[in-house]
């Protein structure tokens, strides 16, 4: 592996995912290759330790602020680990350590990217942090990369690419995954079966993300999946019901995702209520379709997500065909006064 090959290019294909998704889920099982490096400077688990505890601390920033403010923060973090630390010197056991941590701080940036608006990067920092995964020999968590490429590709409308990557994540993970883990990549497969309109295969996928996650107590949970809890599989439910167009449904989930939630889930919360928001104008109710959404704005307003203001503009354009109504003039006059310069 080129341990300094970090990512050109300037086009999304879903189809770039599946020569490196396909290659790690059916690689053998023999023995990994050794870790050992001999570079000029030593590098210790305090060191690998430190680089997890930065991840961590960036995640629950994204969820916070979204990643447009955060993207170059954690890049130029990676940049830095991948020049000191890569070439350095460690035995095995801290090399795969090493090796696994830098794949999860590679997957952020992906992350980050995506929240961004820039998915062709995302999408190569995925295929990255994939690759990297894979050198340190932690099946579990390239089965998350794979669900977070499968995230990826619902979002930009590859519904099928969705599904066979978060079923290559499973059958690649080898059983590695802790329930939390694996009702996680099962929530991705859910999304991509309604991207394509199949209710029935969604709420196989649902129901059996729905049992993994009741079984996850007492588990050792990674840190990278510890925050899909009930709020979050609940939100999922809302994400595939409005997907689906089951307005009802979609009001119920969102709702119920709200609530459960602790603090530090902006994002979430943003997305939600904008669910909330679609599946009433769904649903004829056009007053609080623009009550709902002026909702959204206002805890959108507070992130820079390029995933939120999305599905605003999403939104707003379904607005469209009563655009003369009063309540209608009067939510988009207040979103383009919010939203002045960012496009929603």
């Amino acid at each position: 592996m080129n341990r300094r090959n970090f990512l050109l290019g300037s086009t999304f294909g879903a189809a770039a995912f599946s020569s490196p998704a396909l290659f790690w889920s059916t690689a053998t099982g023999a023995e990994p290759e050794p870790m050992e490096h001999g570079g000029s400077s030593r590098v210790r688990e305090a060191d690998v330790e430190r680089i997890r505890q930065t991840v961590v601390m960036f995640r629950k920033l994204d969820r916070a602020q979204g990643g447009g403010d955060l993207r170059d923060t954690v890049v130029n973090h990676l940049n830095g680990v991948a020049r000191t630390k890569l070439p350095g010197s460690y035995g095995d056991d801290v090399g795969r350590g090493l090796f696994r941590a830098v794949a999860e701080l590679t997957e952020l940036v992906g992350w980050l990217s995506f929240d961004s608006g820039r998915h062709a990067l995302a999408q190569r920092y995925h295929i990255q942090a994939l690759r990297l995964a894979q050198a340190a020999d932690d099946r579990a968590y390239g089965a998350y990369v794979m669900a977070n490429m499968a995230c990826q590709a619902v979002y930009l409308g590859h519904g099928w690419e969705a599904v066979q990557l978060a079923r290559a994540a499973q059958q690649g993970a080898r059983g590695s995954l802790t329930h939390r883990g694996h009702a996680l990549v099962l929530a991705m497969e859910a999304r991509g079966h309604a991207a394509l309109s199949d209710e029935r295969a969604c709420v196989e996928a649902l129901t059996a993300a729905e049992r993994s996650l009741d079984a996850a107590d007492g588990d050792d949970d990674p840190a990278w999946c510890q925050y899909f809890d009930k709020a979050e599989l609940i939100h999922e439910f809302a994400h595939c019901h409005r997907d689906l167009r089951l307005p009802r449904a979609t009001q119920e989930f969102a709702n119920e995702a709200i609530g459960l939630r602790t603090d530090g889930y902006t994002r979430r919360c943003a997305q939600d209520t904008t669910f909330m928001a679609a599946a009433h104008l769904e649903e004829g109710e056009l007053d609080q379709a623009c009550a709902k959404a002026s909702e959204a704005l206002d805890i959108a307003s507070r992130l820079n997500s390029s995933q939120c203001n999305d599905f605003l503009r999403e939104f707003r354009t379904r607005l469209n065909p009563h655009e003369r109504e009063p309540v209608v003039r009067e939510f988009s006059e207040r979103a383009e006064e919010l939203y002045a310069g960012m496009a929603v």
